[in-house]
């Protein structure tokens, strides 16, 4: 008798503790669902600049210190690279059993049985699928984790794109506005001297308040330009992650890639390393896994598992097995009968796996158009910068200077030196736009290959040849 109450002393504190443990598991934690003000997260994801970065960012950094310095702050590259860590962790998740089931019943109103009234009862149930389910599912994390890869890595290059690009159009508009700057300098002296001259007859009134007009044109201009110089500074801050007002100096040059002239081995570059083609072509085996694990949903899945009974002594006395406990194996599965439904499923599944293949087939056409369009705006920008470099500007600077020259021996008009000053300043800016264009480019190109555009070393058996 003694041995019967301490076994259900037991059995009852064994009751308890799954009881207490299920609710404590249900309290949520206090700081579930509080967001972090502005102050906060910069403190957490926005460390201070070290002095010598500083100094070189107010100096004008050069291209490859605005990479690194995206590569190591910008919480986007960061936020990717924790999507392929959870991706990695979902693998050892899919291959594992499902969770154990713990029941326990108890009975309010005992049943009286021959050996005595049963109260409660307490049973763990263990589903086993086909093993083949299980390491289909596993392939299919591991491949999700290889995508998540390749995503974080797209986000690094893309970022190196948008920082080229932002970069590129802070070359433009620090060498525009100094420019700018200049030829409103020389206008507005060339307009005094225009007023100088009215008495003598050497100019008009209306070529000098053309020059004054002119300038003014310019001042707004500069307006505009150091307008979107903030806009633009401001961009490749918060691409940079760098604290709100830090300095970002003039940026005095821009460096310019040797890019390859042989687009159809761009575009086979493209079909090797760009990344998206590599994530359809994944996709492609995840929805193979998914149609095979779709035609595994005909095997049934396993349950093996024990139920124990807890039994009072009985009431009448000299009963045999009176107040045993049953003990009891289970086994159970799941019957997928319905066969309708598991035909459509296979459908299904097979209907989404062909469009994956398409899809793929269309992104493998698109590389190969994005490719070409951004091939030939890198050579169109490139042509232009090398028409402006050496031929449209020495020849206007040229002929500027020889205005001033013949107006100064009164040789021409003072028209002649006004609109070649004007014609000077138009191809300057455009030559700098130019190669902007053509930097931006280069990394639009980068974009769509995935990989670097320049010229690459032959093989040592081709050079040998």
């Amino acid at each position: 008798m003694r041995m019967r109450k301490a076994r259900r002393a037991r059995y009852t504190l064994l009751g308890t503790l799954v009881l207490g443990a299920v609710l404590l598991t249900a309290c949520a934690p206090t700081d579930i669902g509080k967001w972090d003000d502005p102050a906060t997260l910069r403190a957490e994801y926005q460390p201070a600049l070290e002095s010598e970065t500083a100094e070189i960012l107010e100096d004008g950094p050069a291209l490859a210190e605005a990479i690194r310095l995206c590569a190591e702050r910008n919480p986007r590259v960061e936020a990717a690279r924790q999507r392929w860590l959870a991706a990695i962790y979902k693998a050892p998740q899919a291959r594992s059993l499902p969770d154990p089931r713990l029941q326990y019943g108890y009975q309010f109103k005992s049943v009286e049985t021959r050996v005595g009234p049963q109260q409660w009862n307490a049973g763990l149930t263990q589903t086993i699928p086909w093993w083949r389910k299980l390491w289909a599912s596993g392939e299919k994390a591991e491949l999700q984790a290889a995508i998540a890869r390749l995503q974080y890595e797209a986000t690094q290059r893309d970022l190196i794109v948008e920082v080229k690009d932002a970069y590129y159009e802070l070359y433009y508009l620090d060498n525009a506005t100094q420019i700018t700057e200049k030829i409103e300098e020389t206008l507005r002296t060339q307009g005094l001297v225009a007023y100088t001259e009215l008495d003598s007859g050497r100019t008009q009134l209306g070529e000098a308040f053309r020059a004054e007009s002119q300038a003014a044109q310019l001042a707004y201009d500069l307006i505009l330009l150091r307008e979107q110089r903030a806009a633009q500074a401001e961009r490749l801050r918060s691409l940079l992650n760098l604290p709100p007002g830090t300095e970002i100096g003039t940026i005095k040059s821009a460096p310019v890639y040797e890019v390859t002239d042989d687009l159809e081995e761009l575009q086979e570059r493209a079909e090797a390393y760009r990344e998206v083609l590599a994530i359809r072509g994944l996709e492609v085996q995840q929805a193979q896994y998914t149609t095979y694990l779709a035609k595994l949903s005909r095997i049934p899945d396993v349950g093996l598992g024990f139920n124990l009974i807890n039994t009072e002594p009985a009431r009448m006395a000299g009963v045999a097995d009176s107040g045993k406990d049953p003990f009891i194996g289970l086994l159970n599965m799941n019957l997928p009968i319905w066969e309708n439904r598991t035909r459509s499923l296979i459908k299904e599944k097979e209907a989404m796996e062909e469009a994956m293949r398409l899809d793929a087939m269309d992104e493998l056409n698109e590389a190969r158009r994005a490719v070409a369009k951004t091939f030939f705006a890198v050579q169109l920008t490139d042509r232009l910068a090398t028409l402006y470099r050496d031929t449209l500007l020495p020849q206007a600077e040229s002929v500027m200077g020889q205005a001033e020259l013949d107006f100064r021996v009164d040789a021409a008009s003072y028209s002649s030196v006004l609109e070649t000053t004007l014609a000077y300043h138009n191809f300057l800016l455009a030559y700098h736009r130019a190669i902007a264009d053509h930097g931006q480019a280069i990394g639009r190109l980068e974009k769509a290959v995935g990989s670097t555009a320049e010229a690459r070393m032959e093989s040592s058996e081709e050079v040998a040849e």
